[in-house]
């Protein structure tokens, strides 16, 4: 009973139950992606994509420790290997610059106020530094994109 107790809790924090199951290569990026995405698209200022981005990322990891306790029970043997490869963001540099590029100008969009022209000319010097300093990682984001978009082309 304790150890079902024990293991939903792991379950709740994406990626604990696969490695308290062993599973370190499994839950290790499946932690990473979700709090990875989680913090990239807080600082990307797209907050909007959080629930659509990683929601699925967690329920994807509850249900997989689940189900690979229910295959390991069934005396079924799991490999310890990897939910996604690596290879599909740096082999196709296209759509990786494609969605940097999205992403870019999505954040870049959110950090504008709701009116430029009002704080350009009536609000103080202090909101202007704020959006600007917003705009740091979108256009590194659009910067980034474009090059790989541009890199692309040329194969």
């Amino acid at each position: 009973m304790i150890r079902d107790i024990l293991f939903f809790c792991f379950s709740l924090i994406p990626g604990a139950a696969h490695m308290s199951m062993g599973f370190f290569k499994r839950g290790v990026q499946l932690m990473v992606t979700t709090i990875g995405a989680f913090s990239l698209l807080i600082s990307f200022n797209t907050e909007q994509l959080v629930a659509v981005v990683c929601l699925p990322l967690w329920f994807f990891s509850f249900f997989d420790g689940y189900n690979i306790r229910k295959q390991i029970a069934a005396g079924n043997t799991v490999k310890d290997e990897e939910v996604y490869s690596y290879d599909i963001f740096f082999n196709n540099k296209k759509y990786l610059g494609l969605g940097l590029l999205l992403l870019g100008l999505i954040g870049l969009i959110n950090s504008l106020p709701n009116s430029l022209i009002i704080s350009l000319f009536g609000v103080s010097s202090q909101n202007i530094y704020w959006m600007l300093r917003r705009s740091i990682v979108p256009l590194f984001l659009i910067i980034i994109g474009s090059y790989l978009l541009m890199k692309s082309r040329k194969k």
